[in-house]
């Protein structure tokens, strides 16, 4: 007899919290990064590091990125397997335009410290994105 693990959905006020969670610990790891660049030279004319630009693509990215892990989950069969090479993957990827942005400075103010601190933000967007989809939708 082969012993089965069920897995129960978790419940929507529970998804719900922990999306919450992720969304406001993203938040204010993303602007004490801001404000460490900010402190530290990067200057207010990079608009990428005012408020209204980092957490709208900070908090956008986190319910993207939780959304297609559930998704992923939900349609592949075997997706830890494709979680673990997907992740890195997109993360390497998410650092391209602030690579262009370094190369080029075609943003006043895009000093080596003002984008560092852009790039800072994408593994904390997907740390938490992934420590929250592991806790809704566990990869199989």
């Amino acid at each position: 007899m082969t012993a089965t693990i069920e897995r129960s959905a978790p419940r929507a006020s529970v998804v719900a919290l922990l999306v919450l969670a992720a969304v406001v610990a993203v938040a204010i790891a993303t602007s004490l990064i801001a404000l460490v660049a900010r402190t530290a030279g990067a200057g207010d004319a990079f608009p990428p590091l005012q408020p209204q630009a980092y957490l709208t693509f900070a908090i956008a990215g986190t319910l993207l990125a939780i959304g297609g892990w559930a998704l992923v989950v939900r349609l592949v069969r075997r997706s830890a397997r494709l979680l673990r090479v997907l992740v890195p993957v997109l993360l390497v990827l998410s650092f391209v335009p602030d690579a262009v942005l370094l190369a080029t400075g075609f943003l006043p103010g895009a000093t080596p410290g003002a984008v560092i601190a852009l790039m800072l933000m994408h593994p904390v967007v997907a740390g938490a994105a992934v420590l929250v989809g592991q806790r809704i939708a566990p990869a199989r």
